[in-house]
């Protein structure tokens, strides 16, 4: 069973995220995905003025790409962000092509040259152009 949880103690962040090969930056929010009880990826983002940055979203260094996980993770940090009110997400430097292609499926497009997700009305079950 997949569990996605905030990661409310810094050491905790600190470890999750060197074991999933992001910079850990103590003054972000992170969360936490475990499958069937093992660790499998972090989240690690901000919230801003401007809106939300998505520092990082990996899985474990070493592990079997788990898109499912991953796409559930991006998801429920989305869905965070919509519940604090925050009206647009960043993805600015995802690390790679896959970090790209989960962040397009989750709901960034590319504008101007930087992946940005409208929250506004993505989790309220209308599709209001979220949909492709």
């Amino acid at each position: 069973m997949l569990i996605i949880k905030p990661i409310e103690d810094k050491n905790e962040q600190k470890e999750i995220t060197a074991l999933c090969g992001i910079e850990y930056k103590p003054e972000l929010f992170s969360y936490k995905a475990h499958n069937d009880g093992e660790l499998l990826a972090c989240a690690q983002f901000d919230i801003n003025e401007k809106g939300a940055v998505i520092d990082a979203m990996r899985q474990v260094i070493g592990t079997a790409e788990d898109f499912e996980g991953m796409f559930i993770l991006g998801r429920a940090v989305l869905n965070f962000l919509d519940l604090c009110g925050v009206v647009t997400a960043y993805y600015p430097s995802p690390a790679n092509e896959s970090e790209a292609r989960l962040a397009r499926a989750i709901g960034f497009k590319e504008i101007d040259g930087v992946l940005t997700a409208t929250l506004t009305g993505m989790f309220d079950a209308k599709c209001d152009g979220h949909c492709e």
